[in-house]
């Protein structure tokens, strides 16, 4: 037996699944998806082959001739969830599966009317990063499966599909009162990018190549948000070619998506809380943009793999903010996420196993150890690689590298092996192998600097000293100077200091949700309680996880906020993604 990946059951030995034919039927009445899953063979096969599911109803597997085949559904596993073996007959090319999802699938939220924008029809999304894809359908869920896919989704006459796939036409369902949509996705993608979502969704062209979806109550603003997508689209392919995936599309997502996007090819989730109405925050969309490149052609092999996609995604996310912005957007966009990550680092203990860039989880959930750890010391370490051979020439080791392994799953092993049979002397030099697999950030690590930045880490620095900003000149900072000061602040503040920065800034009544959760979780680590009902409330708006984490930890870190802590999970655990709620109930003692 051959399982390559530790968080997946297939055994690529046995068969590769390389296309799916999906034909499924949306029932928010029972919050289910049922219907047939056809999956068709690299090459014919005879015996076993294992699948991943997750609380699937499997009814039955078929033979391409319409008989029934032997299946059986294995002991489930807390992590990988239930394995599919079915009992192929020599010589075959593909097999059909009946099934229905569980209304607990850990990759789907079904919304209530009154958990969307508009308030009058239900909402249903996915989310399969990282292993959640087996939940939606039955698959060899690794990265390493790519496949190609035909779907035909019917819904609610009412509401709308759209997927991460080339939509093809829409017309009546055989049920009465519902609709069909047909979608098409030529390119080979790992499972979990499989992406759908059901709504009463609307569009608009914002370029020749891209369009934004969402609720109609929200599109003026998602339009306005994101105009300048097509200035990013231009200069992502003058840094890493072409882009391959023939449309850059995005939908923007209710409150409760748990991430800041997803980069689902052709078309992206977008959190709401980008929405900041000053496009501030749309630095996301070209995190995501830059994973058509790195991660969606380029993608890590396994989990183990995973900072080969978002390591090269933030450099190449700074490079596009660089290119349209200027240097020291890209120096404090840098410093910001450093400070993440040594925060992440300090949470995690600085000789964990989980701050090496290549770890080895078997047996561990992914969605547990899920940090800023791949996204920023792998930043780091590309952007030390660039430093050291000089941009013209790492550029085109780059786009030698996007070209190489275009539509492969690859391992760390090898990147290292066309790292030095490209750039001869470089890791070495470097000491890759200590940033690899050394836990920690290494001392050779680049710094990135900018006169701004210096002056707002200093006004920081003296802040113990008693010195203060001047009012009037922080109140025309930008979101990056706020977010650089606060993050060098001290976290833990006096009352009547967090009553002044209170009360001179208005912090609590921001409505960039990106400086009012770093000043909300200061505010909470230091036990003000004038923010209680702000968080309150913020807690029941949003659902992404890079707020909701530390403003729970601040909660339940102290003492007095505790049951608070509990509390407000108990009245918002709803409407939070399975995967955001299964973090909260982690950090909650369960």
């Amino acid at each position: 037996m051959s399982r390559p990946d530790p968080h997946s059951f297939a055994d690529l030995d046995q068969g590769r699944v390389s296309a799916l034919d999906l034909d499924l039927a949306v029932d928010f009445a029972t919050s289910r998806i049922l219907g047939k899953a056809t999956l068709h063979l690299a090459a014919p096969a005879g015996g076993p082959l294992d699948l991943d599911t997750r609380d699937l109803d499997v009814a039955a597997v078929r033979a391409a001739d319409g008989s029934d085949l032997v299946f059986e559904l294995g002991d489930p596993d807390p992590v990988l969830g239930t394995p599919l073996r079915v009992d192929l007959p020599a010589g075959a090319e593909s097999f059909t599966v009946e099934y229905a999802t569980s209304p607990e699938a850990s990759a789907l939220q079904w919304l209530e009317p009154a958990q969307t924008a508009g308030g009058e029809h239900p909402y249903l999304f996915s989310q399969c990063q990282a292993i959640h894809a087996r939940s939606v359908i039955p698959c060899q869920d690794s990265p390493l499966a790519r496949f190609t896919f035909d779907a035909r989704i019917t819904v609610p006459e009412a509401l709308t599909v759209v997927m991460a796939a080339a939509p093809g036409e829409a017309g009546a369902g055989a049920a009465p009162g519902t609709r069909t949509f047909s979608f098409a996705m030529p390119q080979a993608i790992p499972p979990y990018l499989f992406a759908l979502a059901v709504g009463n969704l609307v569009s608009q062209d914002l370029g020749p190549r891209s369009r934004v979806y969402t609720e109609p109550e929200m599109l003026e603003k998602s339009a306005w948000e994101f105009a300048d997508v097509d200035k990013m689209l231009l200069a992502a392919e003058e840094i890493f070619g072409p882009y391959l995936w023939d449309r850059f599309d995005f939908l923007v997502m209710p409150p409760s998506f748990p991430y800041g996007g997803m980069e689902n090819p052709r078309l992206t989730f977008l959190t709401p809380t980008l929405l900041a109405g000053d496009r501030s925050l749309v630095n996301v969309l070209a995190h995501e943009l830059a994973h058509s490149w790195t991660g969606n052609l380029v993608t890590n092999a396994t989990m183990d793999d995973f900072w080969l996609n978002e390591g090269f995604t933030v450099w190449a996310e700074r490079r596009i903010l660089e290119k349209l912005e200027g240097l020291e957007a890209k120096s404090l966009a840098a410093a910001i996420g450093r400070n993440g990550l040594m925060s992440a680092i300090e949470s995690f203990g600085a000789d964990s196993p989980f701050t090496r860039l290549q770890t080895d989880s078997a047996g561990s959930d992914p969605d547990e150890f899920y940090s800023l750890v791949p996204y920023e010391k792998g930043f780091l370490f590309v952007a030390l690689l660039e430093e050291t051979v000089g941009r013209e020439k790492f550029d085109l080791f780059v786009k030698k590298y996007i070209e190489t392994f275009s539509f492969k799953s690859i391992t760390t092993a090898q990147f290292e092996e066309f790292l030095n049979a490209e750039l001869p002397g470089v890791p070495a030099g470097i000491d890759a192998e200590g940033w690899i697999r050394g836990e920690g950030l290494p001392a050779n690590s680049p710094a990135f600097t900018s006169a701004r930045l210096e002056s707002l880490e200093g006004q920081a620095k003296t802040w113990s000293d008693g010195a203060r900003p001047d009012v009037a000149a922080a109140k025309e900072w930008t979101p990056e100077d706020w977010l650089i000061f606060l993050q060098a602040l001290p976290q833990t503040l006096s009352p009547e200091d967090c009553a002044w920065l209170d009360g001179e800034f208005a912090l609590t009544g921001q409505g960039n949700s990106e400086i009012l959760c770093s000043w909300l979780s200061m505010a909470l680590n230091s036990g003000y309680e004038p923010v209680y009902d702000r968080v309150r409330s913020f807690l029941g708006q949003v659902g992404r996880m890079k707020y909701l984490k530390p403003l729970y930890q601040a909660l339940y870190g102290q003492e007095k906020s505790r049951a608070l802590a509990k509390e407000i999970f108990e009245a918002n655990k709803d409407s939070y993604h399975p995967i955001a709620r299964g973090g909260i109930e982690r950090i909650l003692g369960g």
